[in-house]
């Protein structure tokens, strides 16, 4: 059954959108504005980097409470479609780089089917030896003791890295320089030696301290050494010898002053995985909840309480699984796709192929050719009646909606190998935006593509189609969840 959605407010930037959504009315706003700017309360509150217990504030780089201010990074405001879209392309191919880093070093066979339950810890820390990508979610967290405090984004990278001092200009103290970690004031600083297990793909020698080079094919950026010291992410949680890489560099990240990733992936000494060695079973490893827009904050939550969502209205538990060709990230279960009810033309080990991995940093949902040309099709079928608009570089399905007051929309599913469905509202796989185009032309596109890069060897479920849910990694119990109305969207 088709949804019934009026455009209005088109006086405005902001594009108001009054969905009815089944029979339950919802007032939403396009994906590219929010309406007002949060209180200068709520940006304080952001920047102690303390929230509720576990729970840190989380908010886009561009927010007005971001903790990267300006130095280096872009202003606060909304990011444009050509740049979103320039972002998802530098992400894709860094994850290539990574699937062909793997396969290069131990070919492995196609992802298992079979939920990846129980604690697995690897042997070794992966040392990344390439920087990893850009970001676009930052929290702040403590290292050190006493803790400094550091804005940092969060990934699942393979390892946790912080800009250090001394930089790589020597420049200790001054800009760039100015926001990064200092060893000299922090007592429980520690410089992992080589030979150490959390010492690999080093070229280090004997006896001195684990180091690596980060580089591309053609560039290296600096250097670095793998460290411990304590993460302080609230004054209740704690992580001593918290293993990171400690790099000798001006700017980490191209974004500007963030000190920092998190790392929350699979490897061994990510904060994930020290979580769940350290927390109850009864605990899933962390979750969050994206912002809706550069306005709005959401959260990271870690060692959250399974119990917390128990009994939840609407809360669907789809099976994680294990996939050798990049062993750090995380995959579900992904087997079919269905617009108004229909199934995709599209057999399961189609979907499986790869693997379908779940990304917080790239916006949009990109899918393996044979499948979105799938997709396309059907979506394409199903807004006949539209006029279409031209192509916006890989969103290649848009519509003119000038004029009209109401549109319907398909509505589209996604199933999953144990059976479980989400169903997609429109925030999550529609993107309505007035760039480049007269005030009177509002049109919007299908949030999915083919992957830009033909060596990008998964699906990829984007940050969009994940807003207005909270995302549960419960990565002992094999699973993760997708919670509804725990984000407090505005």
């Amino acid at each position: 059954m088709a949804s019934a959605m009026p455009l209005a407010g088109l006086l405005l930037l902001c594009l108001l959108v009054t969905h009815t959504h089944g029979s339950r009315p919802v007032l939403l706003r396009s994906t590219d504005d929010s309406g007002a700017s949060p209180s200068s309360d709520a940006c304080r509150s952001i920047a102690s980097g303390h929230g509720n217990g576990n729970k840190l504030p989380l908010v886009h780089r561009l927010s007005p409470c971001s903790p990267l201010g300006g130095s280096g990074a872009r202003k606060h405001g909304k990011a444009s479609l050509d740049e979103i879209l320039h972002r998802d392309g530098l992400r894709l191919r860094y994850l290539s780089e990574v699937q062909a880093a793997a396969a290069a070093s131990a070919p492995a066979p196609a992802p298992s089917a079979t939920p990846a339950s129980g604690l697995s810890v690897p042997a070794t820390q992966n040392v990344i030896s390439s920087l990893p990508g850009v970001f676009d979610y930052t929290v702040l967290a403590g290292y050190g003791t006493p803790a400094q405090q550091l804005p940092l984004y969060f990934d699942v990278s393979g390892m946790s890295n912080f800009r250090c001092k001394p930089c790589f200009s020597g420049s200790s103290g001054a800009a760039p320089c100015d926001r990064a970690f200092d060893p000299s004031l922090s007592s429980s600083f520690s410089a992992v030696p080589c030979g150490s297990p959390d010492c690999r793909q080093t070229t280090c020698s004997s006896g001195s301290s684990c180091t690596f080079t980060f580089q591309n094919s053609t560039f290296v950026f600096g250097n670095g050494t793998v460290v411990t010291d304590t993460l302080t992410l609230s004054p209740s949680a704690t992580f001593e010898d918290f293993a990171a890489g400690c790099m000798q560099l001006d700017n980490l990240f191209s974004d500007g002053a963030a000190v920092g990733n998190i790392d929350l992936s699979r490897s061994r000494h990510s904060l994930a995985t020290r979580v769940l060695i350290s927390s109850p079973p009864s605990t899933a490893a962390f979750s969050y909840c994206l912002p809706a827009d550069t306005d709005t904050h959401g959260f990271l939550n870690i060692a959250p309480a399974l119990s917390d969502y128990s009994g939840l209205a609407g809360v669907k538990y789809v099976p994680l699984v294990t996939n050798p060709s990049g062993p750090n990230f995380y995959y579900v279960d992904l087997v079919a796709i269905t617009i108004d009810g229909k199934d995709l033309p599209i057999p399961p080990v189609t979907f499986r192929g790869n693997g379908t991995m779940i990304d917080s940093q790239s916006a949009f949902t990109y899918l393996n050719p044979p499948i979105y040309a799938a997709l396309r099709d059907e979506f394409r079928r199903a807004m006949a009646k539209y006029p279409p608009a031209p192509a916006f570089s890989d969103l290649d399905t848009c519509y003119n909606f000038t004029g009209l007051q109401y549109i319907e929309l398909p509505e589209v599913t996604l199933r999953f190998g144990n059976g479980e469905t989400m169903d997609l509202d429109d925030r999550q796989f529609m993107y309505f935006f007035r760039e480049h185009l007269d005030d009177d032309f509002p049109f919007g596109c299908l949030a999915f593509a083919a992957s830009p890069d033909t060596n990008f060897p998964w699906n990829l479920l984007g940050s969009q189609v994940q807003r207005t849910k909270e995302i549960v990694y419960d990565v002992r119990g094999g699973m993760v969840a997708f919670v509804p109305s725990r984000c407090g969207l505005r």
